[in-house]
């Protein structure tokens, strides 16, 4: 992603954040979930927005010896090192160009990193998995989440004649310079053929319609439908808005 990239994609994230605030919170709330199962002592998070999960973790008492931050956009990198949360190293490139800075930041293997909301808008999902397993050792677990092209709403648009085929760009994806959307089979397909062995998939948040018509009904359903149906989407992934999967590297390399 060029710099004129990264600058459009930053305005029109910003321009855009409307209901993808309550999914930032549900994919944090997702993301604290398994950051208090593996308790990672150094962790690599690639791209992380204007909300910090780093902070986060640490008002929920999470304790970590170094966190690594890569994100190419200034304005997010850039709030982030504002931020002065301690054993915080935040670096503003290209996860694929800043590999050689990221591991000369590390003080030792990485237990965890974390690829949230991302591996969609790059232009080369390989690249960047290519990039990531450089800096895991065999212990390291990733964690990918990506939106779900089998999702309820991208199926209730296709049963609704609005799309012929769920993996349909939509007007948003274009507007966030989104290059593909997932299944959970591409998904895992792409961190096998980029030599991961996958260990956990799951979901979250089931989203009945797209993010500007929830923008609108968020208000009237309240908290507690927002919180059933981000348990929904645990319970039921393949209609969920977003999937994950974790995965480490390959045995046979």
């Amino acid at each position: 992603m060029n710099d004129e990239r990264i600058d459009l994609y930053q305005s029109g994230y910003l321009a855009d954040y409307g209901f993808e605030s309550t999914m930032v919170h549900y994919r944090r709330k997702l993301l604290l979930g398994r950051l208090e199962k593996y308790r990672p002592m150094v962790v690599i998070e690639i791209g992380c927005g204007l909300e910090l999960l780093y902070d986060a973790w640490l008002q929920d008492g999470g304790e970590v010896e170094s966190w690594i931050i890569v994100d190419p956009a200034e304005i997010f990198a850039e709030n982030a090192k504002q931020s002065n949360l301690p054993n915080l190293h935040v670096i503003c490139d290209i996860f694929e160009h800043a590999v050689p800075k990221v591991k000369a930041t590390l003080p030792r293997t990485p237990d965890l990193v974390i690829c949230s909301s991302l591996l969609h808008e790059v232009p080369s999902a390989i690249d960047l998995l290519t990039a990531i397993r450089c800096v895991m050792g065999r212990a390291t677990l990733l964690h990918v989440n990506v939106p779900n092209s089998e999702s309820l709403h991208r199926r209730l648009a296709k049963a609704m004649g609005l799309i012929s085929d769920t993996k349909a760009m939509s007007e948003r994806n274009a507007k966030l310079l989104q290059h593909r959307v997932y299944s959970m089979r591409s998904l895992k397909l792409d961190l096998v053929s980029s030599g991961f062995e996958v260990v956990e998939s799951g979901g979250y948040f089931v989203k009945p319609f797209t993010h500007m018509q929830m923008e609108g009904v968020a208000p009237l359903i309240g908290t507690d439908v927002l919180e059933g149906l981000y348990l929904l989407g645990k319970e039921e992934p393949d209609l969920a808005s977003e999937i994950f999967v974790e995965a480490f590297r390959g045995k046979h390399e």
